[in-house]
């Protein structure tokens, strides 16, 4: 079998669906020593998949655009066409609108284009809900990451259930790597304080960052810990951000290098996730794993995603948040730190690789 696989949205942020299409990858050409594999590219072969690029069985499709529609929309589905595959797989954006062909396997995250419209710029949730019809259309099987999105692509774009696949997210080895970097050194770096609970998102509406921020700012005098805030600057941001930067007791880092997260996380009185809508939600999972309790909004797919080993509180409930941060200090010690043997089963790149291989080849 022939298996082509879109890897060009890797040239943009690595955020967690690029993460999720090449790790998958990653974990597909290290299991599979049968098939062979076309990886498109734009621009230039992934740094940690140049290894993995040999001879005949293995090949790069390098190419070559930057406006991103134009690129994925016109060049990327030309290329597609000359190569001659039985599985076209899409893991992070799906497939292109001009892009027909038998054997075109689809990922689809979530439904937020529908369920969380509102959180989303305009032209984005247009863009999002046609690519997301167009795809159901054409695809002999669709995968997403959870179960709840899973029942939400079968509602809303009348896809059969039996053709799609869950295959969860999963932690990234690189965060549980030991860098040899101390936690001093990375405190001094980003300026973070002794004591602080975290989250870690792209800072944009649907995250839900602004609950958090009011929520800590009400309750800060009450206790010793402060605020960290890890990730980019999102879209219709800028006067939230630019409200809390210069307070005293909430820290807003910017992006932060892989090798430097894992001690942030490990550090960290509790992770806090207040986010409105996910289709898997995988920081919280990343805190558990580095043994990091976790507080959650009970919204969309995160109950089932983190099961028991969360404190939740209702879906945008400042109320419930505030107590739960008041209250964390003596609760915290007896809150679940860490993840459950099915779900560090279930939530691995290895098992996920192999469940795409089973769903391809009609298992």
């Amino acid at each position: 079998m022939i298996i082509a696989i879109d890897l060009t949205p890797l040239s943009y942020h690595i955020t967690g669906i690029e993460r999720y299409a090449l790790c998958i990858t990653e974990k597909m050409l290290d299991i599979d020593k049968e098939n062979q594999y076309f990886l498109t590219f734009r621009n230039e072969i992934y740094p940690t998949l140049k290894e993995k690029v040999k001879g005949e069985r293995v090949q790069a499709i390098i190419l070559n655009g930057n406006h991103k529609l134009i690129f994925f929309q016109i060049i990327l589905p030309l290329a597609l066409y000359k190569l001659k595959a039985d599985r076209y797989l899409f893991f992070a954006f799906t497939s292109p609108i001009l892009f027909r062909k038998k054997g075109i396997y689809n990922t689809i995250h979530d439904m937020g284009s529908w369920d969380a419209g509102d959180t989303l710029k305009l032209f984005q949730k247009i863009y999002l809900k046609v690519t997301c019809r167009f795809s159901a259309d054409i695809s002999e099987g669709i995968i997403t990451v959870s179960n709840f999105s899973k029942k939400r692509i079968a509602e809303i774009l009348k896809y059969p259930k039996e053709r799609i696949r869950v295959i969860s997210s999963a932690v990234y080895e690189g965060i549980m790597q030991d860098y040899g970097i101390s936690f001093e050194e990375i405190q001094k770096e980003y300026d973070l304080p002794r004591k602080y609970i975290m989250t870690l998102s792209t800072l944009e509406p649907r995250k839900n960052m602004k609950i958090l921020l009011e929520a800590f700012c009400d309750i800060e005098d009450n206790v010793n810990y402060d605020l960290v805030l890890v990730g980019r600057k999102g879209w219709k941001m800028d006067k939230v951000i630019d409200r809390y930067n210069t307070q005293r007791r909430i820290h807003i880092t910017g992006f932060i290098k892989d090798e430097h997260i894992s001690l942030i996380y490990k550090n960290a009185l509790c992770f806090v996730f207040p986010s409105l809508y996910e289709g898997f939600g995988l920081p919280p999972v990343e805190a558990l794993a580095l043994g990091t309790p976790v507080i959650a909004t009970d919204a969309a797919s995160i109950p089932e995603v983190l099961m028991g080993q969360a404190t939740y509180f209702k879906n945008n409930s400042k109320k419930e948040l505030k107590k739960l941060l008041l209250d964390l200090e003596k609760n915290v010690a007896s809150m679940p730190c860490e993840l459950t043997s099915d779900q560090k089963e279930n939530y691995n790149y290895l098992s996920s690789a192999q469940k795409v291989l089973d769903f391809i080849s009609g298992e």
